[in-house]
């Protein structure tokens, strides 16, 4: 924790919300350095960054519904599990196939936890058949397992600023690759309208010049500046307060989407399930290739 140590301790006036995970923490050093802690106000500059990224990830997650029970055994029982998915062991099928699953997975049975929380993405099937029953939907995934919704929730949080950061660092690796660039294409806070003074246009920048600490924490607080670039939550489809209000299908319509790096919309609400039914279905598959890239 030293690294935010010396960051708050620049910055006794402020509040720092981090998330509870020192993946953002480590994230942060192998992008900006040490150096850019020598920075005489960076932890004044920083520290609102991140907490404004960090509040506007919160208020997204909140509004993601649930948790819904999605165990096997309430298939038939729960109209909105039984209309997401198109049969009871697609459900054992979702758990078995997520990527992101099995190392949590393992933690949670081995602490003896009975539940566990995750978000669930689904998108819809495409090309359906004109009058079909009701819309139908596939590649099930689940993301972000924790042992409850908290943590669930804490967990995409996280996922998302960290996502942000290693954007960050893919685009510093861009600009070291090209080396000599226009200031009009040196942009390191990778903005559409990047202004660019008349005396500037056509003057050449080189990468070991331009990426010194001040500049590199401009740059991260650009990003962090626009957090929806990374994880956006669309409102679902509202209906006719009497068409079907009360029916599965009509509580589908509601159910947000999620818009990420993978530039995918995912249908998403966070889910329950039971630990040892998540191990079953991870046992009957042969390997994990679904994944939400946040």
């Amino acid at each position: 924790m030293g690294f935010f140590n010396s960051l708050l301790k620049q910055a006794p006036a402020v509040a720092c919300v981090l998330p509870d995970s020192h993946a953002v923490i480590r994230q942060m050093v192998s992008v900006l350095g040490f150096d850019v802690v020598a920075s005489k106000d960076y932890g004044s500059r920083l520290v609102p960054a991140i907490n404004a990224a960090v509040e506007y990830f919160d208020a997204q997650i909140a509004a993601i519904p649930g948790p819904f029970d999605i165990s096997a055994a309430q298939y038939t029982h729960h109209p909105l599990v039984h209309a997401l998915f198109p049969t009871r062991q697609d459900i054992s099928h979702a758990l078995g196939c997520s990527r992101d699953i099995k190392q949590p997975l393992a933690f949670l049975a081995g602490a003896e936890q009975k539940e566990a929380f995750a978000l669930l993405g689904a998108r819809r099937t495409p090309h359906q058949p004109a009058g079909a029953d009701g819309p139908k939907y596939c590649d099930h995934t689940v993301r972000t397992l924790a042992a409850n919704e908290t943590g669930a929730r804490q967990g995409l949080r996280t996922a998302a600023l960290t996502s942000l950061i290693t954007s960050f660092g893919e685009h510093l690796d861009k600009l070291h690759r090209n080396n000599k660039l226009t200031r009009g294409e040196w942009n390191i806070e990778n903005r559409k309208d990047f202004p660019v003074a008349d005396g500037d246009k056509g003057k050449v920048v080189l990468a070991v010049d331009e990426l010194r600490p001040d500049n590199l924490l401009q740059g991260l607080i650009a990003w962090l500046q626009r957090p929806a670039e990374h994880l956006q939550l669309r409102s679902g489809e509202a209906r006719d307060a009497g068409a079907g209000a009360g029916d599965a299908t009509h509580q589908i319509d509601l159910l947000p989407h999620l818009l990420c790096r993978d530039n995918r919309l995912w249908l998403v609400c966070i889910v329950r399930f039971p630990v040892a039914e998540g191990v079953a279905a991870i046992q009957n598959e042969p390997r994990q290739h679904r994944y939400i890239r946040i």
